[in-house]
């Protein structure tokens, strides 16, 4: 069964921070509540029907109340950190857009850097964390709507622009590689990247290598040289001002405190 590492309650949200341990099988079940999940690490497989959807790393997704499904966290361990929604929040989001009415799931950097974020916070309240943490909820939730809107209405090429990203991020490939990879014009794929995800593509290769280095920091030994070479900065000292611009601490204050 699943470990609940912490939680904590807001006013209107309750944030919980769980591992799932692997070759868990959860059968068909539903939630009262609205909620949505970011998963932090490991992947699992979730069905709705008969074809399930693998769930992986920086994925978010949305479920209404009662939404019915089964879930399978085949070979490995998941964590994943979820926030639930009260029944007043849910009709106030209702009233704003119908993207809360359905379904979502949506894969990116900004979301993998905000769960990242929105985790720390979780973990290491102050008198400003509340405000801060309902913030980075908010903005989750703006993925969601905008998985409902825009994301739908992107192209396919799109979609492959962002694979490539993933499966690159570490190497330094200029916009026109990666619209050559696509077939479009490098302008053409600036403006759309910029409506659909909200940022440049430069700001979202930052995002992964950020998402990749804080992983590599709690996860691993390396020294901070090491990650930074693998993620893709400069050096050292690159990534320490890039990851103190993002969270607000250096890689070793990460690293203490998340081993806590």
């Amino acid at each position: 069964m699943k470990h609940v590492l912490r939680q904590r309650a807001l006013d209107g949200f309750e944030v919980i921070e769980s591992l799932y341990p692997a070759h868990l099988k959860q059968p068909r079940h539903t939630h009262t509540l609205a909620s949505f999940s970011v998963v932090l690490s490991g992947s699992y497989s979730e069905s709705f029907g008969r074809r399930p959807q693998i769930r992986l790393p920086g994925t978010l997704v949305f479920h209404p109340p009662n939404e019915s499904h089964a879930v399978d966290y085949n070979r490995e361990s998941v964590r994943i950190l979820s926030v639930r929604v009260s029944s007043e929040r849910h009709i106030y989001f209702r009233t704003s857009t119908a993207a809360f009415a359905a379904r979502a799931s949506k894969r990116s950097a900004s979301i993998a850097w905000l769960g990242r974020r929105l985790l720390y916070e979780f973990k290491h309240p102050d008198l400003g964390s509340s405000l801060v943490l309902e913030g980075l909820i908010y903005e989750l939730l703006g993925e969601v709507a905008r998985e409902s809107s825009a994301y739908k209405k992107s192209p396919a090429w799109l979609a492959e622009a962002e694979d490539v990203l993933h499966d690159t991020f570490f190497a330094h490939r200029s916009s026109d590689e990666i619209a050559s990879a696509v077939g479009v014009h490098p302008a053409h794929l600036a403006r759309v990247f910029r409506q659909k995800n909200g940022c440049t593509i430069g700001e979202y290769v930052r995002r992964l290598r950020i998402q990749f280095a804080a992983n590599q920091i709690v996860s691993t030994k390396a020294s901070f040289t090491e990650i930074a070479n693998a993620a893709g900065f400069a050096d050292h000292s690159h990534l320490t001002k890039t990851f103190r611009v993002y969270f607000g601490v250096t890689p070793s204050e990460y690293r203490r405190n998340n081993r806590r």
